[in-house]
């Protein structure tokens, strides 16, 4: 969201950017100012007041920042699951950013609102200030805030929130915004086929055409490699040397064979992803190949267990990085022949944009939100851009990794993919032209 507010502020467009105060978010860091007068209003049967830091970022992007000592403060971000906290949490930062964009209603032209959390923001705006031009965009869908009926009043969403199974925040975005979007073509359509199977399905299919997919680029001063300080060698598509430099740190550092004629598969994810519990049951099948991969798994559990036990039998190929270290996976990335993201409907990571950006293959579900950017490679690897698998199965997915392994031992035909897919057009000029459009059809359905 902070990159898309930096590409739109640099198109002209005058940008400010509302979020919750959380724990984490240092104000002296940012150089906020706390202003004098709060934001106070009734909710849940109560008072409430909420402060307001206010600035302006080195991209000229305006920053407010609503906090609450008993309810933001000690949050780490707004969780779509939980009892009366959690909802009074997302209703206080609804409420206080509906009654903040009242005030000042004359100084926007639309409003775009992100996750599902933003959804309870969509809804009140819509009760409150029916003319103010509303886009949503859903990140995940699987995230749908879902709250007990007993909690509604802490919502405030309306009768179009409720059913049968209680509050879903999500629900009451999409139903009152103007114009709904999701990170990927392909993930939008699946969120609307009439086999689907997502709780939301009929909601998405009902909503119809306001539902468009816009993917989000990458930035390019985060992510190059040729410019990235967490490489031990910087490299680009004319001159790869520098990546064969990574990939032999990489594995010194992880105490695996550096050898460069071995395909080196990275897999990043969280515990809890159907996709990295995939890829740990095809382990034993698949290490007993002549590869190496190195796993970084965020989280705890029994799935950790998994890995570890993968590792005891074959520790000269696969090594496991527990944890979210934003500096490792730079250099996994920036190390790795492939990427393995299996699963992930929702394409929230741009994983596979990244795997490219550093000339390593993404391996991707056909259907899932992640292959609108990937292209299956051709056996002579003349065309293609990343393996498809068809099916999440175990067999599938083995599949694919086992015919990129295959493609890397054709070493130059291999380096000749790997240059021509980190020249990819991963930016944001297309994604700010299709939000463009998404804010004057918003637009447009209040002037018919």
């Amino acid at each position: 969201m902070a990159t898309l507010a930096k590409v739109m502020r640099r198109a002209d467009h005058a940008v400010d950017l509302l979020s919750p105060l959380y724990g984490h978010i240092d104000t002296v860091k940012l150089a906020l100012a706390r202003r004098l007068t709060k934001l106070k209003f009734d909710l849940g049967g109560r008072a409430w007041s909420c402060e307001l830091y206010t600035g302006r970022n080195h991209d000229g992007v305006d920053l407010t920042f609503i906090g609450n000592e008993e309810v933001l403060l000690s949050a780490d971000s707004l969780s779509g699951e939980g009892g009366q906290l959690e909802a009074s949490r997302v209703g206080v930062f609804a409420r206080a950013a509906t009654e903040l964009i009242v005030q000042n209603a004359d100084n926007y032209d639309v409003v775009h609102a992100h996750g599902w959390a933003a959804g309870a923001v969509v809804a009140r705006l819509r009760a409150e200030l029916p003319n103010l031009p509303t886009v949503f965009t859903v990140y995940d869908a699987s995230e749908q805030g879902r709250f007990d009926a007993a909690d509604a009043d802490w919502l405030g969403l309306g009768d179009q929130a409720i059913d049968e199974a209680g509050v879903t925040v999500l629900k009451a975005g999409l139903v009152t915004a103007d114009q709904v979007t999701a990170l990927s073509p392909n993930y939008a359509h699946r969120l609307q086929r009439p086999d689907g199977d997502h709780p939301l399905s009929a909601v998405f299919r009902e909503i119809g055409s306001k539902l468009t997919g816009v993917r989000h680029g990458i930035d390019p001063a985060f992510w190059n490699p040729a410019t990235d300080g967490h490489l031990p060698a910087r490299f680009d598509p004319f001159d790869m040397d520098g990546k064969d430099k990574c990939k032999a740190e990489l594995q010194h550092d992880l105490t695996l064979p550096v050898r460069s004629d071995v395909p080196l598969f990275g897999a990043i994810g969280h515990v809890d992803d159907e996709g990295m519990a995939l890829l740990a049951k095809i382990g034993p099948d698949f290490l007993r190949n002549d590869v190496q991969l190195v796993v970084q798994l965020e989280g705890d559990g029994e799935l950790v267990a998994i890995y570890e036990e993968l590792w005891d039998q074959w520790p000269d190929r696969i090594q496991i990085k527990t944890g979210g270290d934003e500096a490792f996976q730079h250099a996994l990335i920036g190390a790795s022949d492939f990427i393995v993201v299996p699963g992930s409907e929702a394409p929230s990571d741009n994983i596979q944009m990244l795997a490219q950006r550093y000339g390593a293959l993404p391996i991707v579900h056909r259907e899932g939100g992640l292959a609108d950017e990937v292209v299956d490679c051709e056996a002579s690897l003349k065309t293609g851009s990343g393996l498809l698998y068809d099916e999440p199965t175990t067999r599938s997915l083995l599949a694919a990794m086992q015919r990129a392994a295959a493609a890397f031992a054709n070493n130059k035909a291999f380096r000749e993919v790997q240059s021509r897919v980190m020249r990819l057009d991963h930016s944001w000029e297309r994604t700010t032209r299709l939000y463009e459009r998404a804010y004057r059809d918003a637009i447009a359905a209040h002037q018919s």
